[in-house]
């Protein structure tokens, strides 16, 4: 067998070769994170017949996802390293030397000396899963963000606003209003048959003529500060 370790980083990786009798066969290199980088290690090791190949390469999270769904699509044998694994044996090197050029060869002992398991399909399908699954709770937080962000706002510009809806401003027909007119002002300025039409529109029928009037009403009660630079929409 011959293997390969990567040591995985953000823009820059590193990737060394060896056979099972631990002779280098590729010095270690560096290769970038892109299109051109990936390219640049396959020609390293396009020589070796690719069934006896196994890559071995650190689980580091999202750095290493688009390396190994590459590497995976591209019929090569993966095996991912449980980082203390590595760790363990610099431990056991006499300089413990923590090094991108060192850390190949030690991912390339590790695969020689522990056991491992080959990727999957369904490891491939579940990294993809994993990252949806991330870019969704990121969503939710910034999400999360800009609604107390908004409340804030309001709370300064329309603070009898807040509790002008019984579901709070965080509801279309409120958002649609405050696209339209982002302060007391321009909410009183409104035409009440203008203001009406844009409730009952947003809120398909839910909110009448009379919601527009008490709304145009307290806007023009409204004990609002008169700064249009902080609007929300503006």
């Amino acid at each position: 067998m011959i293997y390969v370790g990567i040591d995985v980083a953000k823009t820059t990786h590193y990737a060394a070769a060896a056979d099972s009798d631990g002779v280098v066969l590729v010095e270690p290199f560096a290769f970038d994170n892109d299109a051109p980088g990936f390219a640049k290690f396959i020609s390293k090791i396009a020589s070796f017949p690719k069934e006896q190949l196994i890559i071995g390469l650190e689980s580091t999270g999202i750095y290493s996802e688009n390396l190994i769904c590459f590497l995976f699509d591209s019929g090569y044998k993966l095996a991912v390293i449980n980082p203390i694994q590595t760790a363990t044996l610099r431990k056991t090197n006499i300089r413990k030397t923590k090094t991108d050029k060192v850390d190949t060869l030690l991912i390339i002992k590790s695969l020689m000396v522990n056991s491992y398991r080959l990727y999957t399909e369904q490891d491939t399908q579940s990294l993809k899963l994993k990252s949806l699954c991330r870019f969704r709770q990121s969503l939710k937080k910034s999400k999360a963000i800009l609604k107390i962000q908004l409340s804030g706002y309001v709370n300064l510009l329309f603070p009898e606003l807040l509790s002008f809806f019984k579901s709070g401003i965080h509801i279309s027909t409120c958002y649609t209003l405050l696209k339209r007119c982002s302060s007391p002002a321009e909410i009183a300025a409104l035409r009440l048959d203008s203001l009406s039409r844009l409730l009952s529109n947003a809120s398909r029928g839910r909110f009448s003529r009379s919601t527009a009037e008490a709304l145009k009403s307290l806007a023009k009660s409204s004990v609002g500060v008169k700064n249009p630079y902080i609007s929300p929409f503006k």
